[in-house]
This record gives C-alpha cells, structure tokens and sequence, in this order.
C-alpha cells in the first residue's frame, strides 16, 4: 500500500465533513453529463460516494450506477450512506490494474481524480474508451477551479507531474486516443470536458455523396485540356485541418508553459500521424475522382502529376 493510499484509508472517516461538496455545482456538471433513465454509469474514484446521489437521480432506479474505488474505508462509507439506494454496486479495485468489462458502460465519470492517475494518463484514457458503450462519454471534471487543484498538488514551490492540464492539453489527448470532445469547460467555478466513443468510419466504407456542382471546378492547363476535378471528401479534409489545427495550438501552449519534452513530442507525432491520415484520404480522393475522368480525357500530364505526388509524399 503506497504512501496515497494509506492517505485516503486514514482519512476516510472524516473526508465528507472536511471536504465540503458543493450541491449547486454538482447539479450543475451532472446535468452536463447527459445521462437517461436507464444508463450504466461508473464512477471511477468515487470516495465516499459523494458523487453517487447525483448519478442515481439522473439514471432512475432503472439505471445502475457502479462506485470504484482502491480505498477499503472509503468504500465502506458509502455503503453505510447509501445502503438503501437501489442499483449499486461497490468494487474495490485499482483502476489502472482492474480488469474492465469491454463496451459496458454510458459513462465513465471522475470526479476530483484525474490528478491521482495523470502519470499514467495514456494507459488510462485507453482503458476508459474501451470500456466505454459505442456512443458513450469520459468525463474528467472537478468542482473547483484548475489552478485550486493545481495548487493541491503543489509541493515546495514545484507543481507535481500529476497535475490538471488546461482544458485544450486535455482535449488533445482524448481526441489523440480516438474520442470525440463535446464539451470543454475551465472556470473559476469548476472544471469539465465531456469525451465520447463516436464510431470511425474507414474512408473505404463511407457512403458513395450525391453530386453536388460545389464540390467540383474547372481546370484548364496551357494545352487547352481540361476535365472536372470532384473532391468528395473536402468536407472531411477541412473538419480533419481544423482538428490538426487544434492539436498544433495545444502543442505551442505546451512549449510556452515549459511541459516535459517527452510530452511535447508525444503530441507532435500524434499531429504528424494525423497529417499522413489526411493525406492518404486526398490522395484516395484523388484516384478515385481525378485520376479516373484523367484518364477518361486522356490527361496523361495529370497522371504523371500524380506520380511526382505519391514520390513527395512517401518519402
């Protein structure tokens, strides 16, 4: 049992009456959540089930709501307070060495607990997606400000790695791990971001679009050849750019505030594997549509264009 652990054993008895919770901010970041009557929902790092009433209000006594937890007494306090609430279930697990049932949950939910696994925020991102129902949501949220957390695990003078990163940092590794970001919330009041398990569809299997004339434009080279270039995907490209755009400002934001080189680099090759995907998806595009009515115009300058390209851009 590590130093954190033996903390949270000891202090079990008198957490709820030192840790005040606030109701109206609770409310508040649970509403957030979007949770229906019905939903399985876990709570990871629950404590002493602060968080639990909120959870069982919003999912009905249809909905099952799991409290987990590594802290034997903390646990054993929110047995005593809610004994009589229907639909929960205690597991006293580390989270980062528990095994968890695949695709089972609607929400995963950490309230003040990220902080306590931040030095191992890859392996648990992962986790909690793949934990998660198709179309379910990670939320990381705290009800109190990110610097009044910070400045909790603030030793000497010296912020600790396992610290609350703004909401951007955040939302880049969550997207990073395959999540798709609805909400980002950073207050004075609280923090919130609200990540969910969207389906990717390959490029191979989206739905041939309909001809719409935007999409496609003239073009006539010095020989007076010309043929139709239609970009189906541009939209997916432009919304991809935009993302990879997000990422790039996070990235800066890291190198201003000094973050750990390792993390910084972490984050640049994520961008740089994000460009290949775009790139491959315009080149598809590109055979598929341009190449083709090439071909059928007999452009066989465009062919060879094609070709320097694919040279460029395997290299």
């Amino acid at each position: 049992m590590d130093k954190e652990h033996v903390f949270f054993e000891n202090y079990a008895g008198t957490w709820d009456r030192d840790r005040k919770e606030n109701p109206e901010i609770l409310s508040f970041l649970v509403k957030l959540i979007g949770l229906s009557a019905g939903d399985t929902v876990l709570d990871a790092g629950s404590g002493t089930g602060i968080l639990l009433p909120y959870l069982h209000q919003a999912v009905t006594d249809t909905g099952r709501v799991e409290e987990l937890d590594y802290s034997h007494r903390m646990l054993e306090q929110a047995r005593q307070k809610f004994a009589s609430v229907p639909g929960i279930t205690y597991t006293e697990k580390d989270i980062l060495k528990y095994k968890l049932p695949q695709n089972a949950y609607d929400a995963i939910v950490c309230l003040n607990f990220y902080p306590h696994i931040a030095q191992y925020k890859e392996v648990f991102i992962k986790k909690m997606t793949n934990a998660l129902k198709q179309d379910g949501a990670l939320i990381i949220m705290h009800d109190m400000s990110r610097n009044r957390v910070n400045a909790m695990h603030d030793q000497g003078g010296k912020t600790l790695s396992c610290v609350l990163p703004p909401v951007d940092i955040m939302a880049t590794m969550l997207i990073t791990a395959g999540l798709s970001v609805s909400i980002a919330m950073d207050t004075d009041s609280y923090y919130f971001i609200k990540a969910e398990k969207k389906q990717y569809i390959p490029y191979e299997q989206y739905p041939e679009p309909h001809f719409q004339e935007e999409t496609s434009r003239q073009e006539t080279d010095t020989s007076g050849h010309s043929h139709v270039h239609s970009h189906t995907q541009t939209k997916a490209v432009m919304n991809r750019l935009a993302r990879i755009s997000g990422h790039l400002e996070a990235i800066k934001r890291m190198v201003e505030e000094g973050r750990d080189c390792s993390d910084i680099l972490i984050q640049i090759s994520a961008v740089d594997s994000a460009l290949v995907s775009v790139g491959k998806v315009i080149l598809r595009d590109h055979i598929d549509h341009c190449i083709v009515d090439a071909v059928k115009d007999n452009d066989m300058e465009a062919v060879d264009n094609l070709k320097k390209a694919i040279t460029t851009f395997i290299k």
